[in-house]
């Protein structure tokens, strides 16, 4: 399962939630105040890095933490080329 880098690692992630959260990319740029464009070049692959205040605006919006939001498989240093 190895996601290559963070990136990748952050759009497996936000699939996740959209999907048990049943959100498309604007309803999440709603609930995070993060822009649309933002989360739309993120799904994209467009923006190679994303900031810890973004992260802590994902998890804000979802209503977790920061540490919440990053506890999964995909961020796990085995799984990820760094």
């Amino acid at each position: 399962m190895r996601q290559k880098n963070v990136s990748n690692a952050l759009i497996v992630r936000l699939n996740k939630f959209f999907e048990e959260r049943n959100l498309n990319q604007y309803q999440f740029s709603q609930l995070t105040g993060v822009s649309y464009t933002t989360i739309k070049h993120i799904m994209q692959r467009r923006t190679k890095s994303v900031d810890l205040k973004t992260i802590i605006l994902f998890a804000h919006g979802l209503g977790i933490t920061p540490a919440e939001f990053i506890n999964d498989d995909a961020f796990l240093y085995e799984n990820l080329d760094i």
